[in-house]
């Protein structure tokens, strides 16, 4: 009997239950789509990386014997070891793009995974390139290409295309924002491709552990091992592929946890106020069960199970169609920044538990609704509920409050009287503002990124990079040809009470073709002395102005103190920057890796000592290839955004329709037209309407922010909303809500008076 009340009870409100359906549905499919797609990247990484036996150390040097690998070896907790050659070689064809060769003596540990041709064979002679490079350049199995590198030629034909777990996050190094295969790629040859017979400089090992073992004794016994002979150890925390992608998969288990709070705030509220007039008028009802033998505990039971129900069907659907839904739409931004070979989504209990918090939230309201109904006997039950009493306000003692007019004076009321709705309307409003906000917000940010690095700070239109032997004669004929400035970029290593951190130096002749501004982005020259350090570095080793720290240049074993003078922003490339005559004055000599000009510098690429040539254009193309690919998330966004906005502000208005009809309908009867009625409500609506945008604006802003912050340590974003943007939001805002008003105020004019005025007798 008591299920068969459930469901009249349902249909008769169906609104308002679809409306918690709704945000049930929502708030579990955007948790439960989100958690299946990175679980399904972590998954597959975590394969991808055991699979093809991806190694958690690399130690740079110059040249690794065989004796080296075996002391290696020997280290406790090392499971294999194993070492290659490495170069940026460039493409003598088409734009001359860089191509980043690794020659390796075994296939035992970091094997690239074979996509198309043979698979890696240490007996073939010939070349295995990156598919998503070779794509880029229309490249193919059986094509022959030719790279130069360090004076020699390289011509092989390309035997294979592959990926490789080492580059599923494929840039050059960390001040390239993102990969852009048209400019860089990698490949893979085996020692016996090479058909001179001198020794190979192997300048690189690579290191792979046993589970379980002590990571940080390993890295202490190989710095003492090779005190003075590397240049550089890497780690996963430190190397740019594996450290992007975990922090990948931080930022969108990060962004899963908190869309869905809103949508649960919103279902929760609303099944409160649903179940709050239900309960009221069901007095009557409720009395008679008790009357007829029903325990309190039976009834109460009965009507939280409206809220369970309701959350519990909610929750199912969401678990359902999240995955489905929310994945490939993700998926299809994340295949232009990481290269996995397979994308999936999988479902993990943890979507599972979302369900119980859906049906929580809504069996909690209908319980903290209906408890206070179930506490009368049942003779005081069954008797209309007396009207409160009423009591005037702080605000209506005041003076003020004679000077407000009617519909002002009657709207405070109403809105002090049904608080709990007033404070739901408010909050579904903030939700779809703050939804428009981070949509429109992220377009923003990133457009923002790209204007504020190439056009605020980056003035120069090509940036000439050079071969590491270069010789002066050579810039010497190109500053003779090109006006611009010579920058030394360096990978360089930092500490500082303990903590260590990979980035680099800018060392740079004077000039103008690079800019810098300070953490409120004033535009600050470098500092004559001292060192000037990115904010991001220098929160990442908590250092102010004036302090010291350590740092060494790959390649050197030596350590330099320097203290900071000078904090500056910049979007990628975390390090510190100081001018030449700063670097010398350690007793450095600066040998330029690039020349910045502003003019057309593209035939540069012939001269002697240039590597490649890249345009600021080129550079910025991976920007623009990111964002179009985030517009299928905007969209969600700004659609999840009007549904949530659309079914909250409707349910209210039915809500409080029903509410008040009784003082509607005496408003009829004392004189009031339709028309007035209408504006009494619209101006309620617009009030409770613009005190969601209010909390949405700063909501919306923090959401953005807290979403740049889980970045990659090399990227330092800043979070832009543009006054359009805001402006947008704002209007789009209350459009959605004055058209809703507009829907459910057209009721007014067909209230039947004699029936609503007889309700209570």
């Amino acid at each position: 009997m008591l299920f068969k009340k459930m469901l009249r009870d349902m249909r008769q409100n169906l609104s308002q239950f679809i409306a918690i359906f709704l945000m049930s549905v929502l708030g579990v499919a955007v948790f439960a789509g989100i958690n299946a797609e990175w679980n399904g990247m972590k998954y597959e990484r975590d394969r991808y990386y055991e699979e093809n036996r991806l190694p958690d150390l690399w130690l740079m040097g110059e040249d690794f014997s065989e004796a080296d690998l075996t002391k290696v070896f020997e280290i406790s907790g090392v499971e294999a070891t194993s070492r290659r050659f490495i170069a940026d070689a460039v493409m003598t064809s088409g734009k001359k793009p860089v191509l980043r060769i690794h020659i390796v003596e075994n296939n035992e540990i970091s094997k690239p995974h074979p996509v198309a041709g043979q698979p890696l064979d240490l007996s073939k002679d010939g070349i295995w390139l990156d598919c998503f490079f070779a794509e880029a350049h229309g490249i193919g199995v059986g094509d022959v290409i030719q790279a130069e590198t360090g004076g020699i030629t390289v011509e092989k034909k390309v035997l294979g295309l592959i990926m490789h777990p080492e580059y599923i996050y494929c840039a050059r190094d960390e001040s390239q924002l993102f990969p852009q295969p048209e400019n860089f790629g990698f490949a893979f040859m085996p020692r016996k491709a090479l058909h001179h017979a001198l020794p190979l400089p192997y300048n690189q090992l690579l290191i792979r552990l046993d589970s379980g073992a002590d990571e940080k004794k390993v890295r202490t016994e190989l710095e003492n091992l090779f005190e003075g002979d590397y240049s550089l150890l890497l780690t996963h925390e430190t190397h740019i592929s594996t450290s992007m992608m975990d922090m990948e998969i931080r930022q969108n288990k990060a962004m899963g946890n908190v869309f869905p709070i809103v949508f649960f705030i919103i279902a929760a509220l609303a099944m409160l106020t649903t179940m709050v007039r239900m309960t009221g008028n069901q007095r009557i009802q409720i009395g008679t069960l008790k009357a007829m033998g029903f325990s309190r505990r039976k009834i109460l039971f009965h009507y939280v199970s409206y809220g369970v129900w309701i959350g519990l069907a909610g929750g199912l659907l969401g678990l359902l169609i999240g995955p489905l839904i929310v994945p490939p739409i993700l998926f299809e931004i994340q295949r232009t920044i990481y290269y996995l070979p397979a994308w999936y989504a999988v479902l993990t209990p943890e979507a599972f538990t979302v369900v119980t918090i859906a049906v929580l939230c809504c069996g909690a309201s209908s319980y903290f609704a209906c408890r206070r109904e179930l506490e009368d006997v049942p003779a005081a039950c069954m008797r209309p509920k007396p009207p409160g009493t009423g009591r005037h306000t702080r605000l209506e003692k005041r003076a003020v409050w004679n000077k407000l007019g009617f519909s002002a004076q009657w709207n405070i009321r109403d809105i002090l009287r049904s608080r709990v709705r007033s404070a739901m309307a408010v909050t579904g409003v903030a939700g779809c503002m703050t939804l428009l906000l981070c949509a429109l917000g992220i377009q923003d940010t990133i457009n923002g990124l790209g204007t504020w690095m190439y056009q605020d700070l980056h003035i120069y239109e090509y940036k000439i990079n050079l071969k590491e032997d270069v010789q002066s004669d050579e810039i010497y004929a190109l500053k003779q040809r090109y006006s611009g400035q010579l920058i030394q970029e360096s990978a360089v290593e930092f500490r500082k009470d303990g903590k260590e951190k990979a980035g680099f130096l800018t060392v740079a002749e004077p000039g103008d073709q690079l800019r810098f501004q300070d953490p409120d982005q004033n535009p600050i020259d470098l500092p004559d002395s001292g060192v000037a350090m990115s904010y991001k570095m220098a929160e990442l080793l908590d250092i102010k102005v004036g302090e010291e720290f350590e740092w060494r240049m790959s390649g050197d074993t030596k350590w330099y103190e320097s203290r900071v003078t000078a904090i500056y922003r910049s979007p990628a490339g975390q390090g510190i920057t100081m001018t030449k005559d700063t670097f010398e004055a350690l007793s450095e000599t600066m040998e330029p890796s690039a020349m910045l000009i502003s003019g057309n510098g593209s035939d540069a690429v012939e001269m002697p000592g240039v590597k490649d040539v890249k345009s600021k254009e080129e550079m910025r193309a991976g920007l623009e290839k990111t964002l179009d690919s985030m517009q299928m998330l905007v969209g969600i966004l700004i659609l999840a955004a009007v549904i949530l906005g659309s079914v909250v502000l409707y349910n209210l208005g039915a809500l409080s329709f029903t509410e008040r009809i009784r003082e509607l309908a005496t408003m009829r009867v004392l004189g009031f037209f339709p028309k007035q009625i209408r504006s009494l409500l619209s101006k309620q609506n617009i009030w409770l309407t613009v005190a969601g945008i209010l909390i949405g604006i700063p909501c919306g802003y923090a959401l953005i922010t807290y979403m740049v912050s889980t970045l990659s340590d090399s990227i330092d974003m800043m979070a832009k909303v543009g006054s359009g943007t805001l402006i947008l939001c704002i209007t789009g805002t209350l459009v959605l809500s004055m058209s809703v008003s507009l829907m459910m105020s057209r009721r007014v004019g067909s209230i039947d008076m004699v029936s609503s005025l007889k309700a209570v007798e």
